[in-house]
């Protein structure tokens, strides 16, 4: 077996840029996949439809939380102190557990499409599983969601109290998060075997920070002291209970370069994960979308995302994967709707003679 096909077979890791890039190709998808099985009505068209909510918003609270991370990692940030607010432990958690329950809707859906056409297993799940399925990863699927706005509202709403007060909802809800879902605080656990055994030093990490540590803490089996995440007056003591990763003490501001931030999934775990969550999918919509989201929003910008997140490594007019990390991406052109060229009608004057008398 040839180290291509072993790595396909292992699957890609996914990073934050990743994630969330493939949030929004897949929440699209999904989207459109949800339209379809909802026409005609059936008797699971109440779910479907709050499941329809739900990725909507989801996706577009991706969106928003795009541009802000955009901010971030080009110092653009309105108030950048606030980075030191939010956890790189709670970031992870959140995407990992929003990829994963989203990848899990899609393959309900993709059961349910199967199931129309009369093409399902004879062990196919009751129409009563099917709604209680779909409400529980409704319900996982709008937690995240409150959780990314929180963050959101942390590093770019202008009142000091209200992103005081998501900061704090955000620290006990991810402490609630990890401690009830024992399956996502087990991935987190088993963070360090994203870097294949190696510990994270200092040097690979780009303008980061580490916080002091204090001198009597213990050391940990790298040799490296264990990071304090933060001053007992800075946070409630429920923080200090939390699952612990090889990220833990880390901040957004710590790591401003999200690319290099690892989630404890990879691509062959997730529905579609080979073609959406991929780097070089990253890579190939990376420009075009980065260009797209300084663009004030309009009534065409949704149109103009799908378009560009449709486009994969098999799509007609998508560019190759292939080459250095370092090559430009050939912008996507979308069609501009034909417009009328302005026509100039000329205008007579008449000359009146009027008598004399």
């Amino acid at each position: 077996m040839s180290i291509t096909t072993t790595a396909a077979a292992m699957g890609e890791k996914l990073s934050v840029t990743t994630a969330i890039i493939g949030l929004l190709a897949v929440g699209g998808r999904t989207i459109d996949t949800i339209w379809d099985l909802n026409l005609p009505s059936t008797e699971r068209t109440p779910v479907l439809v709050q499941a329809l909510q739900e990725v909507k918003q989801c996706r577009s609270t991706v969106h928003i939380l795009y541009k802000t991370f955009s901010l971030l990692e080009s110092a653009r940030l309105p108030f950048p102190e606030r980075g030191t607010w939010i956890e790189v432990d709670d970031l992870i958690a959140t995407l990992t557990d929003t990829v994963l329950a989203l990848s899990d809707l899609q393959g309900l859906c993709a059961a349910l499409d199967l199931q129309r056409q009369g093409l399902a297993a004879t062990d196919a799940l009751r129409p009563c599983d099917y709604d209680q399925r779909i409400g529980g990863l409704c319900a996982r699927i709008r937690w995240q969601n409150l959780s990314m706005t929180m963050m959101t509202t942390i590093l770019k709403c202008p009142g000091e109290a209200d992103a005081q007060n998501a900061r704090v909802g955000l620290e006990r809800r991810m402490t609630r998060l990890l401690t009830s879902n024992k399956v996502l605080a087990s991935r987190m656990r088993q963070l360090d075997d994203v870097f294949g055994g190696r510990a994270l030093g200092g040097e690979s990490l780009p303008h980061y920070t580490r916080r002091p540590v204090p001198s009597a803490s213990p050391l940990s089996s790298g040799g490296e002291p264990d990071i304090t995440p933060a001053p007992a007056a800075e946070v409630g003591p429920e923080i200090r209970s939390r699952v612990r990763s090889h990220l833990s003490g880390y901040t957004l501001a710590d790591i401003p370069v999200l690319s290099i931030i690892p989630l404890p999934v990879a691509t062959n775990e997730l529905h579609d994960g080979n073609e959406f969550y991929t780097f070089a999918y990253a890579r190939r919509v990376g420009r075009d979308l980065g260009e797209l989201m300084q663009c004030q929003a309009s009534q065409g910008t949704s149109r103009t995302l799908s378009i560009l997140l449709g486009r994969t490594s098999n799509s007609d007019g998508s560019t190759s994967s292939t080459g250095s990390s370092n090559e430009e991406c050939t912008p996507v052109v979308v069609d501009a709707p034909p417009t009328k060229k302005p026509r100039f009608r000329r205008i007579r004057v008449k000359n009146r003679w009027r008598g004399t008398r």
